[in-house]
């Protein structure tokens, strides 16, 4: 009886042994990228198209050969758009993937994720506009506008195109909000001394009616109001204040948009302008991507799925270039500066930032 179960114990870690043995193979066949992407909560529909960003891009990638003959396979994991939800998600994905490339999201994530993937050296590519996430590491880089970008073109527009001399900002309690709203209290005073903020107003995460923050933008009487936040929040606002009579000008930023702003706003959004990304559409590389997104996902490919598109094709690239290494790769990104996207040229900056372009344009 000893003998039998003897040879069966042998036998279970000789079985034990040929699997690890052939999983290790599967895994030498393929590069691991991982992303954290709020799948669900408020920001899911930023999440959704970031996914299908990855995943034409791998796509397309792996059509061609993959990477050094090897495929590309994404691990997404659901961050929520969480600091703990998305940490746990890291630590997923580095100690039980091994992964050493990750794509993200969010100022707050971004913030959080960036000193570990340095301490780590993980690749951490995020996908959020607050300054103090890049700069500071060799693994960490940015794809993503910036506050004091987006903040200057919305001054630039407001004093130059609307001729606004009386600014309203309603901005939401988190990292970017507080940095945008800062940076616009600063520029709009240089702007001359007609040219000023009535109103600043603090709204909460948790902010679901809005009526209070609305009333207290038009009690200001302001020519503009310029909105950050989140999409559903944003939209509510925009739908109160039209709801409570405010006929002025209506602002509102990238992210506010690229979370879904204007799902469920009609008629209220028609006129307003929001910030959004200056994608050369005219691009053959583009209308082609466009087409096949617009197959797969039924739906138009628009700024934000480009931009991940575009984040996991530049890593491909540094990775077909100098190899797995996340030592070899941030220096290889480092030293590239330039790189064609589809749709966007993508300019690397000593900070590690990828800035896109922007634009402001009105809603029809």
């Amino acid at each position: 009886m000893k003998r039998i179960f003897s040879l069966v114990v042998i036998l279970l870690i000789i079985c034990g042994l040929i699997w690890v043995s052939c999983q290790k193979k599967v895994e030498e066949k393929v590069v691991k990228i991982g992303a954290i992407l709020p799948l669900t909560g408020k920001s899911s529909l930023l999440g959704e198209m970031a996914k299908n960003g990855l995943i034409l891009a791998a796509k397309k990638i792996n059509e061609k050969g993959g990477i050094n003959g090897k495929k590309i396979k994404l691990i997404i994991e659901d961050g929520q758009a969480d600091i703990k939800i998305s940490l746990s998600a890291f630590r997923k994905l580095v100690k039980f993937e091994n992964v050493n490339c990750i794509i993200t999201t969010h100022s707050s994530v971004g913030l959080t994720l960036a000193p570990i993937a340095n301490k780590e050296k993980i690749i951490l590519i995020v996908h959020a506009s607050h300054p103090k996430i890049t700069g500071n590491s060799h693994y960490v880089f940015r794809h993503s506008n910036v506050a004091d970008q987006e903040a200057k073109i919305i001054t630039d527009f407001i004093s130059n195109i609307l001729n606004g001399n009386k600014i309203s900002i309603a901005a939401m309690n988190d990292d970017y909000g507080m940095v945008f709203k800062n940076t616009l209290e600063e520029l709009i005073p240089s702007k001359g001394k007609n040219f000023r903020i009535v109103a600043s107003i603090i709204y909460e995460k948790t902010e679901t009616d809005f009526k209070t923050v609305a009333q207290k933008l038009i009690l200001s009487n302001p020519d503009v109001v310029v909105i950050t936040g989140l999409g559903n929040g944003v939209g509510i606002l925009i739908r109160r204040l039209r709801e409570f009579g405010y006929q002025g000008n209506i602002v509102i930023t990238l992210a506010a948009v690229a979370t879904g702003a204007f799902q469920g706003t009609g008629e209220s959004a028609k006129g307003l302008y929001y910030v959004n990304f200056d994608i050369d559409s005219e691009d053959p590389h583009y209308k082609e991507v466009a087409k096949e997104y617009k197959e797969m996902f039924n739906a138009d490919f628009s700024a934000a799925p480009l931009i991940f598109y575009n984040s996991l094709i530049l890593v491909a690239e540094a990775i077909q270039k100098a190899g797995t290494s996340p030592d070899k790769i941030a220096n290889y990104l480092e030293n590239i500066r330039s790189f064609k996207g589809i749709g966007e040229r993508m300019d690397i900056f000593k900070e590690h930032d990828i800035v896109p372009k922007l634009k402001v344009e009105k809603k029809q």
